[in-house]
């Protein structure tokens, strides 16, 4: 069965992308996010999952678009949204290693070009967005 994530696309006021390490798998950065559980809506599970990962509360401001990994059978819901609040308070755990808010020409790596995609989207304000990616090691180079 396929599997659903949702991830937030956040920018600061320098327009600088807000990325998250997972402390699994490849270790890899992406958006904060993850996985609906079932029965869950997308926007209940987007804001749940940021909470888990950056301990903070967002406003939702507008879906982004779908992205396919058809390699692995999963869709990811991209959505921007904005900070309620700050991230002075934040401590690695688990599931997140480290966080920060990266220029789009400075991103961190490694990153998936699903990553990378989602926001660039973001940043050039575009919505109703379909990309489908089907190679599992597409990284970007770093």
């Amino acid at each position: 069965m396929a599997t659903i994530g949702v991830f937030a696309s956040i920018f600061d006021q320098d327009k600088r992308a807000l990325c998250v390490r997972q402390n699994y798998g490849d270790h890899l950065w992406t958006t904060p996010g993850g996985r609906l559980d079932p029965h869950e809506t997308p926007l209940d599970g987007l804001i749940r999952e940021v909470r888990e990962e950056i301990g903070a509360e967002i406003a939702v401001l507008g879906f982004i678009g779908v992205y396919a990994n058809s390699y692995k059978d999963d869709l990811v819901l991209n959505f921007h949204a904005r900070l309620i609040g700050s991230l002075d308070h934040w401590q690695a755990h688990d599931e997140i290693s480290d966080l920060g808010f990266f220029a789009l020409q400075e991103l961190p790596q490694p990153m998936t070009a699903n990553t990378h995609w989602r926001l660039q989207d973001a940043a050039d304000g575009r919505c109703g967005i379909y990309r489908a990616f089907s190679d599992p090691q597409h990284l970007i180079p770093g």
